[in-house]
This record gives structure tokens, C-alpha cells and sequence, in this order.
């Protein structure tokens, strides 16, 4: 009887160990909740060209850790998530993050759409989209998404609190807002 307590004991942290692991690898996509404004202002007044600030915020957003991006014509800006070869993430994971919720995409896309421009002071347009032809993609115009909003991009970039309670809290958590935002955009 003792014997097989014993097994029963190595299973269980065996068992606890692995579980464990799954949580940490599926913690690596950052959501919205996990993203931090303030951090995210470290990065104000970049500009398009400087690939490595760039990077660096794309890596900061949610599903950032998942991206490809392209400059088009310095003034465009092109993300593409997806699993990248040699990615320690599996496409159970990328899935789990991007397709287990409903309108994670929506949510996501606004949230990353709307920082970008925030951050990067000559972004016109902001295109997101799956590497996946059959998943949603959508063009943001930066003018054409300031008017929608109650202050300037600008107002923002200096105040974390404010971005948060009015374009993350009152838009982008809000799904009546934000689909009305989308209309606009697709």
C-alpha cells in the first residue's frame, strides 16, 4: 500500500511540474489586461525608420511576442501575427490566445492599432492582419481614427491614465463602442 502511495505521489508532482510549464509557455502572449501603459510611454516619439523601437513596442503590445511587421512607404506601418520559424510557441498556443475568446481579434487589433499611433509620431495607416488569408485583417487611418476620439493621439501619449480609462476602458472594452469604431474600417 505505502508503494503505491508513493507512485501516486511522483505522479502528482510530475504531473504539477508539466502542468505548470503549459501555463508559463501560454503566459509569453501577453493579452491586454498583461500590457502596461506606462511601459508602453517609454516608448513616445519614435518614429518610423527606427526598426529597433519598432520592434521593441510591437513586442510590448499584446500578441507581440507572435509578429512580423513591414514599413510601406514611411508612412505605413504592416503587422502580421503568426508563429515565426523556430518559435518556442506551438499553434495550440498561438490559437488558444488569438481564437479562444470571441472578440479577442477585434479587442486586440483596436488596443495595438490605437497605441501604435500614440507611440509613433509619423504612422498614416496601421494594417493588422493573420498570416492566415481566411482571418480578418483591417487598415487604420490615423486621421480618420483621431476624430472618433475624445482627445488627439497626442493628449494620450502623456497620459497613461487617460488613455487607459477613455480609449482601453471606454472603447476597446466596450464592445458597442468598438464596434461602432470598426465600422468605420472595414
Amino acid at each position: 500500500m505505502t508503494k503505491w502511495m508513493y507512485i501516486l505521489l511522483v505522479l502528482t508532482v510530475i504531473l504539477s511540474a508539466c502542468s505548470s510549464q503549459a501555463v508559463e509557455k501560454k503566459s509569453d502572449i501577453k493579452g491586454i489586461e498583461d500590457t502596461s501603459l506606462k511601459q508602453l510611454t517609454t516608448h513616445k516619439n519614435t518614429y518610423l525608420g527606427d526598426n529597433s523601437a519598432i520592434g521593441a513596442i510591437l513586442s510590448d503590445l499584446p500578441g507581440g511576442v507572435i509578429r512580423e511587421f513591414d514599413i510601406i512607404a514611411g508612412k505605413a506601418l504592416k503587422v502580421t501575427y503568426g508563429i515565426k520559424e523556430n518559435s518556442s510557441l506551438t499553434e495550440e498556443q498561438f490559437d488558444a490566445f488569438w481564437f479562444n475568446q470571441k472578440d479577442t481579434i477585434e479587442k486586440t487589433y483596436l488596443y495595438n492599432a490605437m497605441a501604435l499611433f500614440i507611440l509613433i509620431n509619423n504612422v498614416q495607416k496601421v494594417t493588422l492582419q493573420m498570416n492566415s488569408s481566411d482571418e480578418p485583417s483591417v487598415t487604420f487611418n490615423r486621421t480618420q481614427l483621431e476624430k472618433k476620439l475624445p482627445h488627439s493621439f497626442h493628449t494620450y501619449k502623456d497620459n497613461p491614465k487617460l488613455w487607459q480609462k477613455e480609449l482601453v476602458d471606454g472603447i476597446v472594452k466596450s464592445r458597442e463602442k468598438r464596434q461602432t469604431l470598426y465600422r468605420h474600417f472595414r
